[in-house]
């Protein structure tokens, strides 16, 4: 298929969002066979589906990566955004919303509402999103399309319509009635769906349901609403109308039925989503700032200048970096240059690409609203703006959330600690929701994502990509050290041998401060007793010990340091003598100020469904945690707790298990505590060990 420039107008973008297993990337497939996108008909079970093409989307058989992928359908262009249905990589979502116009969220007709159907639902009404519904799998045991729809309804609200309803169920699902249209579609073969006449056993059903219907559209015009008050005729054009406004201002939901699988549904599904679906001029003009920060807005129209969005980035050692967009406004011919607003820096643009999962077909030109891809920028990163250099903007980021699993990163084999790091790296470029650092305190490698499936995900895409293969360990903890007791000690350094000497002599008086304020330095010299020259070598001597405590080597915080008196020599002090009687002082007076162990507590955020409250409580009880409080949030529980940092290390694990892989958490450090005595003697045996 020749793949063409579109008007805006012509463009609908579509993101695919649902909880994992309802069956997006089969529909997807569907869709895309149906429109002749491509010429056999895949699957994720086989690994040949066109959406879930990586070695890990194969081997795992879930969609990591949001693919997307354009086809065309009566004289429209839709870009299907398919995302990841799994919670470990929901970065994938955030960024796909960046880059649509409306959303479809699918449910399973047996599952119902699940938990990541009413977070993707929340995350889609932040973004006021218009959105519809299709309840996917009418053939699977267990389907009930009136449950489904109660559940729809009493989770996100009365303005979800059904628009088609289901002709039998299970393995007697044979097709759907359109409620709109008042025709029955019959699957006679995969794909096809033939028009006859509603069901006799199905009249009062669709009665009922079309009258609801009615009822919803009517309500949105005043003279919809007289006609049928009236008892007059409504045409099916002008209830076409009010439904397409309905779902451009979110006011009508609808909700479709069928079958990815058996190919029913999918024909009418592409005509609705080109005829009721807003495009980017109905979805509006987009707000940024000029670089002087002036708020400035663009249309979506070729006449405005050129604006664009990056919304996912691919990193690749053989191709480099292709980096997806969204273009705004405007348009970006082949062999051009563009401006990136966030990082001041002009990028050449070679040859733009519409991607078709691992394919890229070469295209001219991209219109305001299209979405394509471009290779190699050379400063460009996820969610930066490009643009004319002459007409500069800067579009709002595309907030990410936190990674919540930190690991430490080891090198399977000797000497490739600076390869994991290069690799990670690069890793990181490609995935907001993916961080890696050097903890200088523990001195490891960090890594951290959103759960164990997405670590194992950047271990299998490291060893495949860079030939980097590493394993992870909890990271150590980053204890601290303090004191509890006001001290004072003196402490002479003296040595003579021959020549020159070293004399210094230090009081020094340590005592503690509140937790949190970490190191203080003073001095209260009287009579010159230690030279002012000498007494940074003082604090440096103190500075340089407090990184090593005396109960297991971890360093000290949270205290105030004071020297106030001391002697010195007029030939042999030095502020290198003065630094180490400091030294020696402070492990003397650290021994005697009762040192204790500080551990970091962790702020934790769970989010469950309210069937896994009361375990998820006692589970976090069971960890020294405090629990801060419960509260509900658009459907979803969550839980507030404060955690020491040690319990919580294979949580996201230990939390899948408990939740059956629904729940999901963050942390954020809180602030550090003293460590129970039961355990201080377990980290200090730990550490002695280590040191032997």
């Amino acid at each position: 298929m020749k793949l063409k420039v579109s008007r805006p107008e012509d463009i609908r973008n579509m993101v695919l969002l649902s909880h994992g297993g309802v069956g997006k990337t089969t529909f997807v497939e569907a869709l895309l066979f149906k429109t002749g996108l491509i010429k056999r008909l895949g699957n994720v079970e086989d690994g040949t589906s066109t959406s879930d093409f990586t070695p890990e989307e194969k081997s795992h058989q879930i969609s990591i990566n949001a693919t997307f992928l354009p086809c065309y359908w009566d004289k429209k262009k839709i870009n299907l955004i398919d995302t990841p249905g799994y919670i470990d990589f929901i970065g994938e979502v955030h960024s796909s919303l960046r880059a649509a116009d409306s959303a479809l969220l699918m449910a399973c007709a047996s599952a119902g509402v699940e938990v990541n159907t009413r977070r993707f639902w929340n995350m889609v009404e932040e973004k006021e999103l218009p959105r519809v519904f299709f309840v996917n799998k009418m053939d699977r045991e267990g389907a009930d399309f009136r449950q489904a729809v109660d559940q729809l309804q009493d989770s996100f609200g009365k303005n979800i319509i059904p628009l088609w309803i289901p002709i039998g169920a299970e393995d007697n699902f044979q097709g759907f009635i359109d409620l709109l249209e008042q025709k029955a579609y019959v699957n006679k073969e995969w794909g096809k769906d033939e028009t006859g006449e509603i069901p006799a056993e199905l009249q009062d059903e669709f009665t009922e349901f079309r009258l609801e219907l009615l009822e919803t559209l009517a309500e949105l015009d005043d003279e919809l609403m007289m006609k049928y008050l009236d008892e007059e005729d409504l045409q099916e054009e002008e209830l076409r109308d009010a439904l397409r406004k309905g779902v451009k201002s979110g006011q009508v939901i609808p909700v479709f039925v069928g079958s990815a699988a058996k190919g029913i549904g999918i024909e009418k599904f592409l005509q609705y989503a080109g005829d009721i679906m807003p495009d980017p001029v109905e979805a509006g003009e987009i707000t940024g700032r000029e670089p002087e920060g002036e708020e400035i807005t663009r249309k979506p129209s070729t006449d405005d200048p050129f604006c664009a969005q990056v919304v996912k980035t691919l990193v690749d050692p053989y191709v480099g970096r292709l980096s997806i967009f969204r273009v705004f406004s405007g348009k970006l011919s082949m062999d051009s240059e563009v401006y990136n607003a966030n990082k001041e820096k002009t990028e050449k643009v070679a040859k733009i690409y519409l991607l078709k999962g691992k394919e890229q077909d070469v295209v001219e030109e991209l219109v305001a609203g299209d979405i394509g891809a471009v290779a190699k920028l050379q400063h460009t990163s996820t969610a930066d703006t490009l643009c004319e250099k002459e007409n500069p903007i800067v579009l709002p980021g595309i907030e990410f959330p936190e990674p919540n699993l930190p690991l430490a990163a080891y090198p399977v084999a000797e000497g490739d600690e600076e390869k994991i790091g290069t690799s990670l790296n690069r890793f990181a470029e490609e995935d907001p929701t993916f961080s890696v650092y050097h903890n200088t305190e523990t001195k490891e490698l960090i890594i951290a994502g959103m759960g164990t499936m997405h670590i194992d995900v950047v271990k299998e895409v490291s060893k495949r990509k860079f030939g980097v293969d590493f394993e992870t360990r909890p990271p150590k903890i980053a204890y601290k050290e303090t004191l509890q007791k006001k001290v004072e000690v003196e402490e002479k350094h003296k040595k003579q041998t021959g020549g020159r000497g070293q004399y210094g002599h230090v009081f020094l008086r340590l005592e503690p401060l509140p937790r949190g304020k970490g190191f203080e330095f003073a001095e209260e010299i009287f009579g010159g007793a230690i030279p002012n020259q000498f007494v940074p070598g003082v604090e440096k001597g103190v500075r340089e010990a407090m990184l090593e405590g005396v109960l297991a080597g971890y360093p000290v915080v949270d205290f105030k340091a004071t020297v106030f008196d001391g002697s010195y020599h007029p030939v042999d002090s030095s502020e290198m003598a003065f630094k180490l009687a400091a030294s020696k002082a402070f492990k003397k007076a650290l021994q005697n100020a009762s040192p204790v162990l500080l551990e970091p507590i962790m702020e934790v955020r769970v989010e469950v469904a309210e069937e896994f409250m009361g375990d998820v409580i006692g589970d976090l009880n069971s960890r020294r945690g405090k629990i801060l409080g419960m509260d509900s949030e658009d459907g979803i529980q969550v839980i507030r707790a404060y955690v020491p940092l040690v319990e919580i290390a294979s949580y996201a694990t230990d939390l899948k298990s408990i939740t059956g892989g629904q729940g999901v958490f963050s942390i954020s450090l809180a602030y550090y505590e003293k460590v129970p005595p039961k355990e201080t003697e377990k980290i200090i045996a730990e550490a002695k060990k280590e040191e032997e």
